[in-house]
């Protein structure tokens, strides 16, 4: 048996162990890996990797029963192009493909394969310059329907995703505090994290306080959403379908937090740890710069020249 596995190996070939390893072997250990570190929990028998369900779905779709050794690089080009027949963008491929290759790279460490394929990625999209300013953001709030008008209020002052914001419950907030703790899990970056509540917010949750469920209205949060952005010229509709639309998207909001607490003069730090940001260069790409902001730098640079002369 080790004379046969020393023969594949010099043949190039896969040994035969690996050959017999399938997707779901290798799927197996990238979620042991997940929920050891924390990057994944378990909800009944569904797993939520970074808080997101179905992020596996599309990998168990196309390679389900497929053995290892047969997925290729034509193979992942396949892959990659039937994705974007169904009107995927490259990005989201390339996550797809990164959790796959994860899988391999686990795989390999605990000598499951012995080879890892080479995976093509697609380009990597420019950072959305998306945001509001805050006399919009009202305009686009008083446009929305009443009982999500806390919702919106919290996910633009806060930058807390959608998501995230639809999960949170009554007991997590603390009105005297003016605070709302969210458990690890919740969040993109799975750490607990202690959001601070505006005067506004807090009075409007007073007023629909309940103490037990969820706080943040969501129900036809985004058909609502897109209704109001096309009423205030910050999108448009594409088609008959209400979901057919562009511009304004409510990850938007996520760049105007991150940009008014800037502006607003509070540190770096302080910022990331109410944004919940990891790292300081996934920050700073939410830190979208205006152009009235360059003209200002502009203006002070010229200022400071004459006064020199």
């Amino acid at each position: 048996m080790l004379q046969q596995a020393q023969k594949e190996l010099r043949k190039g070939a896969e040994p035969t162990s690996a050959r017999k390893t399938k997707y779901e072997d290798i799927r197996r250990i990238l979620v042991d890996d997940y929920l050891s570190s924390g990057k994944a929990v378990m909800d009944g028998e569904e797993i939520l990797i970074s808080g997101r369900r179905g992020a596996l779905k599309p990998l168990d779709d196309y390679f389900g029963g497929m053995n290892v050794a047969s997925i290729k690089t034509d193979v992942l080009r396949h892959f990659s192009a039937k994705r974007m027949e169904n009107g995927v963008a490259g990005p989201t491929v390339n996550r797809n493909l990164a959790m796959l290759r994860r899988m391999f790279k686990l795989a390999e460490r605990e000598s499951k394969v012995s080879n890892v394929p080479y995976f093509p990625m697609h380009k990597e999209s420019e950072p959305r310059e998306g945001f509001l300013e805050r006399p919009k953001f009202e305009k686009l709030r008083a446009e929305m329907p009443q009982p999500l008008r806390a919702t919106l209020t919290f996910c633009y002052e806060t930058g807390c995703r959608t998501g995230a914001t639809a999960k949170v419950l009554w007991p997590w907030v603390s009105l005297a505090k003016q605070e709302i703790s969210l458990p690890p899990g919740i969040v993109k970056n799975r750490k607990p994290l202690i959001v601070p509540l505006s005067d506004e917010l807090t009075a409007m949750l007073k007023k629909k306080f309940r103490g037990l469920g969820t706080v943040f209205e969501t129900k036809n949060f985004r058909r609502e959403w897109i209704k109001a952005c096309v009423k205030c010229g910050l999108g448009e509709k594409t088609g008959k379908a209400w979901y057919q639309y562009k511009g304004l998207v409510p990850h938007d909001f996520r760049r105007s937090a991150v940009r008014n607490l800037v502006n607003a003069g509070v540190d770096t730090a302080t910022a990331m740890k109410i944004t919940g940001h990891r790292t300081l260069h996934i920050f700073m790409r939410y830190n979208i710069i205006s152009t009235a902001q360059l003209d200002d730098a502009m203006e002070k640079v010229t200022s400071k020249r004459k006064v020199a002369k």
